[in-house]
């Protein structure tokens, strides 16, 4: 055997164990489902209590009571194989040395890890008032990323909304356009099994959406509700809420300026309901605003995952030029 094949052969295997040491498992879990690590005792306590009402704390513009994340705990002792593929893990222990740090993959892919460690209980709790909203945006940034990976497997592929608009968005192949209006507006809808989930995608004239006041937001999903959305009943269309605040807020959609409602719809004179998502978008290439809604009908049942995911399709936004 010459010094060459040594070599490769040498090399072969270097490259096999390199492999084998990097290698790193996908993750698991559902959609908004947290792991925490946390000692029982820990866990019914204070410290638990804590965790609770920071990270289960109640979804903003839903009708039934639906926890932000949905926690799922386990005791360190059982903290090994599958159970460190979970995509969403939060680590909290006594250590001589106080500890926050968020990690990524660390022992899967894709992966938050957060850990959360002190001498004490009351110094952790300290450590998750002081960090919780840092650590729900991390979280919940990923899981849109990853919702929208799992769009990204089946979508739509004629959603006209190129030649309609000059956008395009993805939206999950179970929807169907559902209806077309006059001028730029387009209406999606997928069943369920309970009822149905919809994504409404229009275009209004230039405006500065600084403008849009929670009243005149309000005033604008109600004219299109009764232009667009009809009801069952004669005269019934759909409008917002008037019962419940929206939740209203400045937020940036692929770093256009934007505006997020969330809040709860019912139909004018009939009994159907539900929460809605809506964004007003500032689009400064075409000169125009856009605004992208989502709501769900689905009675009796949970719908927190469902307007996740039109959040999830909401930001997957592309804007072309005209």
């Amino acid at each position: 055997m010459n010094w060459t094949k040594i070599l490769f052969i040498l090399f072969f295997f270097s490259s096999c164990e390199s492999s084998v040491k990097n290698y790193i498992p996908k993750s698991s879990g559902k959609i908004n489902t947290v792991t925490v690590v946390i000692e029982n005792s820990m866990w019914n306590g204070l410290v638990g209590e804590e965790i609770r009402q920071s990270f289960a704390s109640e979804f903003k513009g839903l009708p039934q009571q639906e926890p932000v994340f949905s926690l799922k705990q386990i005791p360190p002792s059982t903290f090994s194989g599958f159970t460190r593929e979970s995509r969403n893990i939060l680590f909290v222990k006594k250590s001589v040395k106080d500890t926050f740090f968020i990690k990524k993959n660390k022992y899967a892919y894709p992966q938050v890890f957060v850990n959360f460690s002190a001498k004490s209980e009351k110094k952790i709790i300290q450590k998750i008032i002081k960090h919780k909203r840092s650590v729900i945006s991390e979280i919940k940034k990923e899981e849109i990323k990853e919702n929208q990976k799992r769009i990204k497997i089946s979508t739509l592929k004629k959603n006209e909304l190129k030649p309609l608009l000059s956008i395009d968005i993805k939206i999950p192949s179970a929807y169907k356009i559902f209806k077309k209006g006059k001028g730029n507006i387009i209406w999606f809808q997928r069943d369920t099994e309970k009822g149905t989930v919809n994504f409404l995608v229009y275009s209004l004239e230039k405006k500065d959406i600084d403008q849009f006041t929670l009243n005149k937001i309000i005033s604008m999903r109600d004219s299109v509700g009764k232009a667009f959305l009809p009801g069952r009943n004669k005269n019934s269309y759909m409008i917002t809420e008037s019962a419940y605040e929206p939740y209203i807020k400045k937020v940036k959609i692929k770093g256009f300026e934007s505006i997020e409602t969330r809040g709860t719809w019912e139909v004018k004179n009939d009994f159907m309901a539900g929460p809605f998502i809506n964004y007003i978008i500032k689009d400064i290439i075409n000169n125009r605003v856009l605004v992208l809604e989502g709501f769900v009908f689905s009675p009796s049942s949970k719908k927190r995952d469902l307007i996740f995911e039109l959040e999830a399709i909401s930001k997957s936004l592309e804007i072309y030029r005209k």
